[in-house]
């Protein structure tokens, strides 16, 4: 599964089209953020349209924010398929 993580938290000052132009097999964009609070911080419909998606549960995801998702684990795998564990209860 190929990620990929927003610079700057997601922010409008991070993004860059150029950049995501040049990684066309996105799955999913992951942001790392504190609740909403700024203008900037809307970002993820436009990160959203350069990610393909994967099935989490039900939902195709395409963008996860730690807003929304809380913690996040990522098992990735050299070869074969990966696994996303989202809203990790700190231990």
């Amino acid at each position: 599964m190929n990620l990929f993580v927003a610079s700057h938290h997601g922010r409008e000052n991070g993004y860059c089209e150029e950049v995501l132009n040049l990684c066309p097999q996105i799955k999913a964009v992951v942001i790392s953020d504190k609740e909403k609070g700024y203008q900037t911080q809307e970002t993820v419909d436009r990160y959203r349209q350069y990610a393909g998606g994967f099935l989490y549960g039900d939902e195709v995801r395409r963008v996860l924010t730690t807003r929304r998702d809380s913690s996040m684990q990522f098992q990735l795998p050299p070869f074969g398929t990966g696994m996303v564990y989202l809203d990790l209860v700190a231990a």
